[in-house]
């Protein structure tokens, strides 16, 4: 269901299976967002965000976990570990449409706040080295 309304909405979707294939792709593939499950075949959704979380590129990509369980120990072991927000199924699309979207927009502002200061600070060297 996340595939398909994420694609439908216009975003590139990639998926996994389990938390290796999860990891694999964030390491190979470029993530702007994770959609987690709480309980993967292979490992438990905080033990996948830890790992994630190691991954020096990920650092502070958005993770959202999805339980089926309102449960507030899941979510805040999930938030300790490391997520950035929490669903419980069944997700609503077009919330899962708001979350992606909200999260692009922060990370393309973010991004251009740092080409700005990159700019910035170009020019502030240039104008010292005269």
């Amino acid at each position: 269901m996340i595939q398909v309304t994420l694609t439908a909405a216009g975003h590139e979707v990639l998926e996994a299976e389990d938390g290796a294939q999860g990891l694999k792709l964030a390491e190979t593939e470029p993530v702007d967002i994770i959609f987690s499950g709480c309980q993967l075949p292979d490992m438990d959704g905080p033990n996948f965000t830890r790992k994630i979380r190691s991954l020096s590129e990920h650092k502070k990509t958005p993770l959202i976990a999805i339980s089926d369980s309102p449960d507030d120990e899941q979510k805040e072991a999930a938030k300790s570990a490391g997520g950035t927000g929490w669903m419980v199924q069944p997700v609503m699309p077009e919330k899962l449409i708001e979350a992606a979207e909200g999260f692009a927009a922060r990370i393309d502002l973010l991004e251009a706040k740092a080409r700005k200061k990159a700019e910035l600070k170009k020019k502030r060297d240039e104008a010292a080295a005269g």
